[in-house]
């Protein structure tokens, strides 16, 4: 459905200028709901209104159902944008604010209503067509922004970092929603956002970006499972990274000397020598045991969080490590702060990184 080809962005006109995104390429499905996850300053947004036609990339092309529409004004755009502000007309009725987009498209008055009817409907906002924006919670507004944007049946839904403004359990309720609306549209949608628990739940593929530039681009699973790249494995959930040695037969020797046979990125690590390791705290676990552990530190800290309890060791070299038990009440894990403790992983849950 979208193709972005070598595009590229840059605010100013001197060497020195901010380079938005630099040089990128990415191929977004048809009926996809595709996300671009970074921090805040990496990209995502341009890329987005770059594809909205608010900015014009100097290079490159952005190609729509095989047609490139980077010299096309937004308004010819086959897309509508969900922004974070949601940006509903104040005085305009829910219904009216739904209405508003098919009135200046010329849409016959009969097929306005038929429409605004199915877009409500499917938002679950029916019973609301009377009201006013004033008169909505943050999440029946985000609703009816969405109503708006989907009513004129776009080919793509862009959507900018539209739940931040929502609190915690309205965030996580919309995600579900946004993920069924998604799915009985068929539209593409394209979604924006900093938060790595939105994208995991929502996403089909995930790209993650950073200074302007895309990472890797996967499945949730792909991406939380198998980073390719530091930043990646650092910014998507939480993530212990401990240094080691690759030997030349393909073994990973650990700080206290064991060797492992652990997850080679996609195009291989060419030489042996020093590698950074990933290990995921939820994929560990502590021991007591008299045999010789695959890694082993001290307990500094215990953090109690309601479904787990997290460990925060130190290891022999100084690093930190952090173990997660999930909390099972007829078996609760009682551990000491100043104890020394083995921990335990399986080899497949170590992915080797590039130092």
């Amino acid at each position: 459905m979208i193709e972005v080809d070598r595009i590229s962005v840059r605010f100013g006109e001197d060497p020195s200028a901010f380079v938005a995104l630099n040089d990128v390429s990415v191929t977004i499905g048809e009926s996809e709901f595709f996300t671009l996850l970074g921090p805040s300053g990496c990209g995502k947004t341009t890329l987005l209104r770059s594809i909205a036609g608010f900015i014009h990339p100097r290079e490159g092309a952005i190609r729509l159902a095989g047609q490139n529409i980077l010299s096309l004004p937004p308004f010819k755009r086959p897309v509508n944008t969900v922004f974070q502000s949601y940006a509903l007309f104040p005085h305009m009725t829910v219904a009216g604010n739904v209405a508003f987009g098919l009135e200046m498209l010329g849409r016959p008055r009969g097929e306005i209503a038929r429409t605004v009817e199915e877009m409500l409907a499917l938002v679950k906002m029916s019973a609301m067509a009377g009201r006013r924006p004033s008169e909505l919670s943050g999440g029946q507004q985000q609703r009816v922004a969405l109503a708006r944007a989907l009513a004129p049946k776009p080919k793509v839904l862009l959507l900018d970092e539209s739940l931040s403004a929502l609190d915690l359990k309205l965030r996580k309720e919309m995600q579900i929603e946004l993920k069924r609306l998604q799915a009985e549209t068929g539209i593409t949608f394209i979604f924006v956002t900093h938060d790595q628990e939105e994208a995991l739940t929502m996403s089909d593929r995930i790209a993650v970006m950073n200074t302007g530039k895309i990472l890797q681009i996967g499945t949730p699973r792909d991406i939380y499972d198998r980073p390719q790249e530091r930043f990646v494995a650092d910014f998507i959930g939480d993530t212990n990274f401990v240094q080691a040695k690759l030997s030349a037969d393909g073994m990973v020797e650990l700080p206290g000397g064991s060797r492992i046979r652990a997850n080679i990125p996609e195009g291989g690590i060419s030489a042996h020598g020093a590698v950074t390791l990933v290990i995921r705290p939820e994929q560990t676990m502590l021991e007591r045991s008299a045999e010789q552990p695959k890694l082993s530190g001290v307990l500094e800290n215990i953090v109690y969080c309601g479904t787990d309890t997290h460990f925060h060791l130190r290891l022999a070299d100084g690093a930190r490590f952090v173990v997660r038990h999930q909390n099972n009440p007829p078996k609760p894990v009682t551990f000491d702060r100043g104890q020394h403790l083995g921990i335990g992983f399986e080899p497949q849950a170590v992915q080797v990184l590039r130092n």
